[in-house]
């Protein structure tokens, strides 16, 4: 079976793609382009969102700045960019949780909008895999460990997430089914109060990536059991993944790409499409990516848009395992 993130490196251009800022020559360069990131400042697609602003203001000689639009799991920044005017002054950074959250119906019973036909693709971004990982207190050291310890212990190992209907969520059922084990879902409103919650011993297991486990993973606060990409992570290659541990084929990626409203004009699309691609060539914004064993992509609008439509394939089928 090809991988998600096999795939998606196919799709990562190694050459730079030139954008000259005289192509944006038409456009007012007095109003500022907006990339909206429907999440809190600080976090990780806060950060990508503020790297990928700064190197387009240099590609496009235009002022691009991250707004900040949280709330609802991604939704109200999500929505506000679907209404937005398509005239390329307001994108969205869209991640897989968002993703999730609008086609879960149980976690977001009136949605606003449709996450693949209210949007212009314009690039996939970024691919990152999550950790298996536990707390000190869960005495499992493997996933063979893990599956044997939640069987014992019938249906009462619990596992935490960022929310109902999260990635991180699915995830986790989507293995306990592959697993054929049952686990309770414990939701936070965010991931850290999920990852406080597994170190203080309040619930067992958590999937989280890598830079959200920050350095408990050092000090052995947080023991990871596997990494749910096909291949072992860069960062730390010892790690088997889910896929070595029993499970052939299981694989879960978290993703980014950036979008627009639709009926984005082609020739705007391509214009952003190359001035994208252009940026994720900076060795800085690459290292600090791979830092994140975040993998960067750069694909095409068509590309982006085949990619929607299998992760809508396979998160509705996480969904409607939920529901079992």
């Amino acid at each position: 079976m090809k991988s998600i993130r096999g795939r998606l490196s196919v799709l990562f251009l190694c050459a730079a793609v030139g954008v000259a800022p005289a192509v944006w020559a038409a456009a007012d360069n007095d109003n500022p382009v907006r990339i909206v990131v429907p999440w809190t400042a600080g976090g990780f697609t806060d950060t990508l969102g503020r790297m990928l602003a700064e190197r387009l203001t240099k590609i496009t000689d235009m002022s691009v700045i991250v707004e900040n639009r949280p709330g609802a799991s991604g939704s109200i920044g999500s929505n506000y960019v679907s209404r937005a005017k398509p005239d390329g002054h307001t994108l969205l950074l869209n991640t897989s949780d968002a993703f999730v959250y609008a086609i879960n119906s149980k976690a977001n019973p009136n949605p606003t909008y449709d996450p693949i036909r209210d949007f212009t693709q314009i690039s996939l971004m970024a691919a990152q895999p999550v950790l298996l990982a536990v707390g000190k207190t869960t005495p499992v050291h493997s996933v063979a460990e893990f599956v044997d310890y939640a069987r014992k212990k019938n249906g009462s190992v619990t596992f935490g997430s960022s929310g109902e209907g999260s990635a991180v969520h699915l995830a986790m059922q989507l293995f306990s089914n592959a697993a054929d084990i049952r686990l309770i879902h414990v939701p936070y409103k965010g991931i850290n109060p999920a990852l406080l919650g597994v170190l203080a011993g309040r619930v067992n297991a958590i999937f989280i990536s890598f830079q959200g486990a920050g350095n408990y993973i050092k000090t052995g606060e947080l023991r990871p059991l596997a990494v749910s990409s096909l291949e072992r992570a860069p960062l730390d290659p010892s790690l088997p993944t889910l896929a070595e541990s029993g499970y052939p084929g299981f694989e879960v990626m978290l993703w980014y790409s950036l979008v627009g409203p639709k009926n984005m004009p082609p020739a705007l699309v391509d214009k952003w499409n190359k001035a994208v691609k252009q940026a994720l060539q900076d060795p800085e914004l690459h290292k600090r990516l791979t830092e994140a064993n975040t993998k960067p992509i750069g694909s095409t609008p068509a590309q982006a848009e085949e990619f929607q439509q299998k992760e809508l394939a396979r998160w509705t089928k996480a969904i409607e395992a939920a529901r079992q």
